[in-house]
């Protein structure tokens, strides 16, 4: 049973092209494939509290092609497929109607996201709506929320820009986005929502962006004959040691972007009372440092993807490992990128700082 009071936004996700690879009226299970990342991407989503629904408009149903029956069978079989890598599909809904037909679940109607707030309990959480058609935006504006085009179905060989005027202007709001596909909308979604959170603050938004936006700006920066480091970390409470692993990193480099674990990633690596201060706090404080050029967010146990992702020159620890005990340290071998330990011995630590007031605070001292 999924707890709906754990969801901190809802993802309406499209099908055909999104999800699974496109195929013109999908009558057959076996006809199924992932789109490779998709899984990835939902299992992110589900790990970062966003409901994942599809929300699919079926014209093959009226037109003939196949059965309400074969349908449930196709859902079935994507849900379990799915599950095998680990993501989990929240609701699944569909319009069984044609284009022109009335029918408000058809998209851009918001039926089906109608269906899915009074059957989950999402009422008044932030929606994205994810698809590969221009559609799939104005889905999500309609719903009160943001859309997201993904360039891996019809879209990607038929590319219509959003350049009229409804969508365009929804741009500007940054309210309608382009990614390449599913996984790269899910970290947008992601960052989005810490954006939102603090739309007044002009230095946050200079230096953070999801891992994708901020690999573009490192290519950049490499293109200009720039060498870039990767910093990584929890970076709960900072103190001294941080301030030295990434003065130390910027020492040797010429930018230094900061990739930080999401609250979620570190509940997992240190317990269900990390970290002390939220994505956003942390976030802020980083992003003032003048050390840190470009910072980040990711939500895995480890930074072997960002590191695939951004592909820096050089990849810092602190002096509590080694280069041989570094996590990361295969794949950067792999991707010929350099590890290097960075910063002062490490006298102090978020778990130091937060033991420090415990027991002052038993002691009644503070």
């Amino acid at each position: 049973m999924v707890d709906v009071s754990k969801f901190r936004a809802v993802a309406l996700l499209d099908r055909d092209g999104t999800i699974n690879e496109e195929v013109d009226y999908l009558d057959d299970p076996a006809r199924l494939k992932l789109i490779p990342g998709a899984a990835r991407a939902i299992r992110v989503l589900n790990q970062e509290g966003v409901a994942c629904v599809i929300t699919t408009n079926q014209s093959g149903i009226p037109r003939g092609y196949f059965t309400e029956e074969t349908l449930s069978a196709i859902h079935k079989r994507l849900i379990e497929m799915l599950a095998a890598e680990g993501a989990r599909i929240d609701g699944v809904y569909h319009a069984p109607s044609l284009p022109d037909s009335g029918d408000p679940r058809r998209k851009p109607g918001t039926g089906m996201y109608d269906d899915a707030v009074r059957d989950l309990g999402l009422e008044g959480l932030p929606v994205y709506s994810v698809g590969d058609r221009t559609l799939d935006v104005e889905f999500g504006l309609a719903c009160g929320g943001k859309g997201i085009r993904v360039l891996t179905g019809h879209q990607k060989k038929d590319d219509v820009p959003m350049d009229f005027e409804h969508l365009h202007e929804a741009r500007k709001a940054h309210k309608a986005f382009v990614e390449e596909d599913l996984f790269t909308a899910a970290h947008r979604i992601l960052a989005d929502l810490i954006l939102d959170q603090a739309p007044e603050d002009p230095g946050l938004r200079r230096k953070f962006g999801h891992l994708q936006k901020t690999a573009k700006a490192i290519e950049q920066a490499r293109e200009r004959g720039m060498r870039v480091i990767l910093v990584n970390g929890c970076f709960d409470l900072i103190h001294g040691g941080h301030i030295s692993y990434l003065e130390g990193a910027k020492n040797i480099a010429d930018r230094v972007v900061l990739a930080v674990n999401s609250n979620a990633s570190i509940r997992r690596l240190k317990g269900e009372q990390r970290p002390v201060l939220s994505e956003l706090g942390r976030l802020q404080l980083l992003a003032a440092l003048r050390h840190v050029d470009y910072l980040t967010i990711f939500h895995e146990d480890s930074a072997d993807h960002v590191l695939e992702i951004l592909k820096p020159d050089m990849h810092a620890k602190g002096t509590d490992y080694t280069s041989e005990t570094v996590p990361e340290r295969l794949t950067a071998e792999r991707l010929g990128v350099e590890t290097v330990i960075t910063g002062a011995s490490k006298e102090n630590s978020s778990r130091d700082i937060i033991e420090v007031i415990i027991e002052r605070t038993k002691a009644g001292t503070i």
